[in-house]
């Protein structure tokens, strides 16, 4: 407890916590210096687990496939430092998903020349972003961060 000048009561986070801990672990058989050791290690617990359970206002990622493996359809998986597929062709009007599921940051960056301009924010593993192609071209496209990683998007009727 904290007394401020007022003469009233204040209560800081931990001895909240370790008010509402202690009567739980209470035990007249504890060695009463052992405690307050108990009671820490109750709170760090206790905000560990929180955080573990995510205790955070981000937007979940996208879900990878759980076998590590090619994503269908219309996305591109970003893995090993790759592109996979590295190249894709679609028609007008679709739109292609990119997923990271590598343990690094990647970003899509259209290269000069391509049909339409796109660069997109870094991922994070399990980030993901799209882009609809609207016009036929072909998309060559890298990673700003890692620009040995290439893939091309080939857009055809």
């Amino acid at each position: 407890m904290i007394s401020r000048r007022d003469g009233e009561a204040a209560f800081s986070p931990f001895v909240t916590i370790r008010l509402f801990i202690t009567p739980v672990f209470h035990d007249e058989h504890m060695p009463a210096s052992s405690r307050p050791l108990s009671c820490t290690a109750c709170a760090v617990m206790l905000i560990l687990a929180c955080m573990a359970a995510g205790c955070s206002n981000a937007p979940s990622p996208v879900t990878a496939p759980a076998q590590g493996g090619s994503l269908a359809g219309n996305s591109v998986a970003i893995k090993n430092f790759a592109f996979d597929p590295p190249d894709l062709t679609v028609k007008p009007g679709t739109t292609v998903t990119w997923v990271n599921q590598d343990g690094t940051s990647h970003t899509i960056v259209f290269d000069a020349g391509a049909p339409a301009s796109f660069s997109s924010e870094s991922l994070a593993n399990g980030g993901s972003t799209a882009f609809t192609f609207t016009r036929a071209g072909t998309y060559a496209y890298h990673c700003s961060v890692h620009p040995s990683m290439k893939g091309t998007v080939v857009v055809q009727e």
